[in-house]
């Protein structure tokens, strides 16, 4: 840690596996670590909503490989406050500065669905010190873009609602009340509309309750997590696609209802250095299941930056 990073910011006392640190404004920003204490590093972020619990399914899979999975809550979930005028590119400075506190030369990161977004920007933020992007079922640019191929549902949820804040709030608001209630009930909620692929996954008890969990934990204090997410999925990303040296993987499954398929696969064609795995008959929650050659990728990928 440099002396300057001592100065700026500080680390708070760690528990079990959260930790959490103040970024230089004065903001706290916390993560639950899991794998390998002293492995390759790597930034795993959240889809929305979302908090640092998602990847605990992860843990023993990253200690197999010699992978130290460093899990944020991102903006306004969980522990981690807000940022005061969020965009893609303010995330990356966020995390520029807790990489330097934590000594963190080189890393990789992986994005989830929502956070996406915010791990192509980090790439493309810091560019000599990512390893590795790593984006399943991820979000892509739709702002500023073409709407066609979208479905009348996602051009009504990153477009006018994506623009109404306080519609945003009263749609969350409404799933973490139902969360309060029972976990289960707000479960059932979130597989409304998902596709067959995804129900057969959220019958497996074990991954709903994890889900479960994630959302409680990152809606725990409020809303103003998907709001900001939403909002910043509404704008023109601020973010260099030339910049992004890492190499670059996607997954996306084929019958995932959740996300616009063509703004993912608009993503994966400006990542220069990239290749979309196309994964049929899949859906959104793949990954549920599949973590293990998502971080076998990511393994493989740094031993050989390293021969």
């Amino acid at each position: 840690m440099t002396s300057s990073a001592q100065s700026h910011a500080r680390l708070g006392r760690p528990t079990a596996h959260d930790r959490r640190m103040i970024l230089p404004d004065g903001r706290a920003l916390a993560w639950r670590e899991f794998g390998a204490p002293d492995g390759l590093p790597l930034l795993a972020l959240h889809g929305t909503p979302g908090s640092r619990l998602k990847f605990s399914v992860a843990d023993p899979i990253a200690r197999d490989l010699g992978i130290r999975m460093l899990a944020p809550d991102r903006w306004g979930y969980g522990e981690t406050v807000a940022h005061p005028a969020p965009t893609l590119q303010a995330y990356a400075t966020d995390i520029r500065d807790w990489a330097n506190v934590l000594g963190l030369e080189r890393f990789a990161v992986m994005g989830v669905s929502g956070g996406g977004p915010f791990a192509t920007a980090v790439a493309a933020g810091l560019p000599d010190r990512v390893t590795a992007l790593a984006l399943a079922a991820p979000v892509g640019p739709i702002a500023g873009e073409s709407p066609d191929g979208m479905t009348r549902f996602h051009r009504l949820c990153f477009g006018p609602l994506a623009r109404n804040p306080a519609a945003v709030a009263r749609v969350f608001s409404a799933f973490r009340a139902a969360l309060a209630v029972s976990p289960g009930l707000g479960m059932r909620l979130a597989m409304v509309r998902v596709a067959p692929a995804d129900r057969r996954v959220l019958r497996q008890a074990d991954v709903a309750s994890r889900l479960g969990d994630t959302f409680v934990e990152g809606l725990r204090l409020g809303v103003q997590g998907p709001v900001i997410d939403m909002t910043v999925f509404g704008q023109i990303w601020d973010v260099d696609f030339d910049a992004i040296a890492a190499p670059s993987r996607i997954w996306l499954g084929t019958a995932d209802r959740n996300v616009p398929q063509v703004a993912a696969r608009r993503l994966a064609d400006r990542l220069v250095n990239s290749k979309l795995e196309v994964l049929p008959g899949e859906g959104h929650l793949w990954i549920a299941n599949n973590y293990s050659e998502v971080l076998r990728w990511i393994a493989g990928n740094e031993k050989g930056a390293r021969r």
